[in-house]
């Protein structure tokens, strides 16, 4: 028996058509079905909880504030961006007509489905079934649900779970929370999440400055943020962007004199690179590096910790610059006219800071030349510890000699050849220039007298004073050796640090710790941190006094003399050049300001081409201009009580008598002020002529003239006892 096999039955198109119809059909039922039953049966289940909505301001970008002197109110300086721009604008805060464009485009009934549209699933299916390209049927909800998890696989498992998902959030949350959720979430492109970076980034407005017609053109990068990015594609985002004006007015969102106004709007973009936006100023890499430091010693944070919250926790750092200290900064440092010329093939990197020295607060500081290229790059004036010179001697010899009572302006040392142990401090001038007041020795910077007073006050002494009254952080125990006098510090000092400890000459002795921000607040208004002032006496008002009438010195008669700039201020100040020329310093203040400069190259060589101090210029330069633009009045140093002034011999350090030729007027505390009339010059005598006139170039007998440099216009005088220092092997502090 043969058997025969059945031939397969072949079905034409139309019936095939209407069995995928049949199974499209039963399946959106099936679909529809289960999500009901799903939504009843597990809506006890909160399906949601596993979302952490509370927390997703995690991803908000940060803002740091500064106090504007004009309106006494914060105003943004930078933001901080992580990994995400995001700013998180609150629904109460968006013009209606943002919201209403997303509805528009991605959701038209959103206001009247329960987190999932039946219509529109449906049709998706169908076009699922019949293997058709289609619009998603997701709603605003489903894509929130999507942008909280990241689960973005096609399958149907998925997207039921999604639906029951978005019908418990559409429990617990109103539309407006679901659509404020929405427009915060979404990516549009450029780093951007949420319309508040979009609106900042693309138009440079706030939420809220937003039109019509820029709205559109937001929400319309949305569905695909790289076709439809308006600086990428603009034909693309503006064909986008008349669809949805045209939807809205189809939805009764607004009317046909309003599209027509919308559409007819040019759109004007101020986006840049990402790139470009993202470089922080040298002042706010230094915020982030003291908030950084905070968290993790003030709060316990792990660094990871620390940082996610820095970038991404939205907060609100209020910090201390001023823009117009800062601006007047980094114009001059933008500038290559500002620095003087080096040879081919060197190019020398400079710092500033400058500090209010009543606050503390660091007001503006540049890290280096030229333009910033890149975030968190090196800062110099934090983060470059060099040898100060003779910058040091204010902090590091006369202001705890005078803080002693080992000294007064007044008193006299013999600049002379020393020695201790192998080593001879010498001075940047040839010889030595015998008996000098210490104010001459501070003015023209003379190395072998502070080394002498530093020799009788004790080298601990002066590393404790410097350490614990001024907040040097590098030194160590090392440092206790007569070359500190002259700036041999073991691992140098950064210019934040030298500036700040010059600030109680200004500030009547008080000490007060540098902060570049007051307080942090996160993302729900809270303080975080509080950076209270850490202020303490670092001297006496009588010294801080004495000390600032010395270094005005400086810049009246001595080595700061091209430091003076317009206004009649009040200036102070000390240059410092290291051996073999390798830095070069000078740290100067008024009574509004403190700022230091250096110069020097990153890798350390001799800077001995330089004409004068090419530190000199750069700060006047800044302070000039901040000096100007803030309208400051002209001032003086403070005084204080117990002080008074007395004029004096810088020779002698006596009272002036009738020869003497080179006086100073200087602060004195009471009591310790000079009261004996100079007798230490001995008048010329030569024969008389006929007419009882000396003869030109006759010298009496018994003179002993001194062939060192004197003090411009002062006399030869006959030796005054000094204080004769007890030699010390120091070896070769190399200074």
């Amino acid at each position: 028996m043969v058997t025969t096999m059945a031939k397969p039955i072949k079905l034409s198109k139309s019936v095939k058509l209407f069995i995928r119809i049949f199974l499209g059909v039963t399946l959106v039922g099936v679909v529809v079905t289960f999500g009901i039953l799903a939504g009843a049966l597990l809506g006890f289940i909160d399906t949601t909880a596993e979302l952490n909505i509370d927390e997703l301001q995690l991803n908000a970008t940060s803002f740091v504030y500064y106090t504007d002197p004009a309106t006494g109110g914060n105003a943004e300086y930078e933001r901080l961006y992580g990994e995400e721009n995001r700013v998180w604008v609150d629904i109460m805060d968006t013009p209606k007509y943002l919201g209403n464009a997303f509805v528009a485009i991605e959701d038209e009934r959103f206001y009247n489905h329960s987190g999932f549209d039946i219509k529109s699933t449906s049709k998706a299916v169908f076009d699922y079934v019949l293997r058709r390209d289609g619009r998603g049927a997701s709603t605003i909800t489903q894509q929130l649900i999507k942008n909280l998890t990241g689960d973005k696989d096609v399958t149907p498992t998925r997207k039921v779970k999604e639906i029951i998902r978005a019908v418990n959030l559409e429990k617990k949350y109103s539309k407006q929370q679901v659509l404020e959720l929405y427009i915060n979430t979404i990516y549009l492109s450029q780093g951007c999440y949420g319309v508040g970076s979009a609106a900042h980034f693309y138009f440079g407005k706030e939420v809220a400055e937003l039109s019509i017609a820029e709205s559109a053109s937001i929400a319309g990068i949305t569905q695909l943020p790289s076709r439809y990015d308006p600086l990428i594609n603009p034909e693309n985002n503006k064909e986008k962007q008349e669809l949805i004006l045209g939807k809205m007015l189809e939805l009764g969102f607004i009317d046909e004199d309003t599209y027509e106004t919308a559409k007819a709007e040019t759109l004007v973009f101020v986006g840049k690179a990402r790139d470009e936006a993202s470089k922080q100023s040298y002042f706010v890499d230094l915020v982030v590096s003291d908030v950084l430091r905070d968290l993790r010693e003030k709060k316990g944070y792990s660094e990871a910790v620390a940082a996610k919250m820095l970038f991404s926790g939205g907060l609100q750092i209020y910090a201390t610059v001023d823009p117009v200290v800062q601006g007047a900064m980094d114009k001059v440092y933008a500038d290559p006219a500002s620095f003087q010329k080096a040879p081919q093939g060197v190019f020398p990197e400079s710092a500033m800071v400058v500090i209010d020295p009543k606050t503390g607060e660091i007001k503006g500081i540049v890290g280096g030349r030229g333009e910033k290229t890149a975030s968190r790059t090196l800062n110099r004036a934090t983060q470059s510890f060099r040898q100060p010179g003779s910058a040091i001697k204010p902090i590091a010899v006369y202001a705890p000699a005078v803080e002693n009572n080992l000294i007064t302006p007044a008193t006299v040392y013999e600049d002379k050849e020393i020695t201790f142990g192998k080593w001879s401090p010498k001075n940047y001038y040839a010889g030595f220039k015998g008996p000098v007041a210490v104010s001459y020795a501070v003015e023209i910077s003379i190395n072998t007298v502070p080394v002498q007073i530093l020799e009788r006050l004790g080298t601990s002494v002066s590393v404790n004073f410097m350490r614990n009254n001024l907040g040097i952080t590098s030194l160590t125990d090392a440092d206790k050796n007569l070359a500190t006098a002259l700036g041999g510090i073991s691992h140098g000092i950064s210019p934040l640090e030298l500036t700040a400890a010059y600030a109680p000459f200004a500030n009547r002795g008080v000490y007060t710790k540098p902060v570049s921000y007051t307080r942090v607040l996160d993302s729900n208004g809270k303080v975080l941190l509080e950076n209270v002032r850490e202020s303490k006496k670092a001297m006496s008002e009588q010294t801080a006094a004495i000390m600032s009438n010395l270094l005005k010195g400086v810049v009246d008669y001595g080595t700061g003399g091209s430091a003076k700039f317009n206004g009649n201020y009040a200036t102070g100040g000390k240059t410092g050049t290291t051996d073999k020329d390798v830095d070069r310093w000078f740290v100067g203040f008024t009574p509004y300001y403190v700022a230091g400069v250096w110069v020097g190259c990153d890798t350390p060589r001799s800077m001995s081409f330089f004409a004068g101090n090419p530190c000199i210029p750069v700060w006047k330069k800044v302070m000039q201009q901040i000096h100007a633009d803030k309208k400051l009045p002209a001032k003086g140093f403070d005084s204080a009580t117990g002080i008074v002034s007395a004029t004096y011999c810088t020779e002698t350090g006596k009272l002036p008598g009738e020869l003497c030729g080179s006086v100073r007027t200087s602060y004195f505390k009471s009591g310790t002020q000079p009261t004996e009339v100079c007798d230490g010059h001995i008048p010329e005598e030569v024969p008389e002529d006929e007419e009882g006139l000396p003869e030109e170039g006759e010298i009496t007998e018994g003179v002993q003239p001194d062939a060192s440099p004197k003090p411009s216009g002062a006399p030869n005088h006959s030796p005054v006892p000094s204080p004769s220092p007890t030699p010390v092997d120091l070896g070769d502090p190399n200074v």
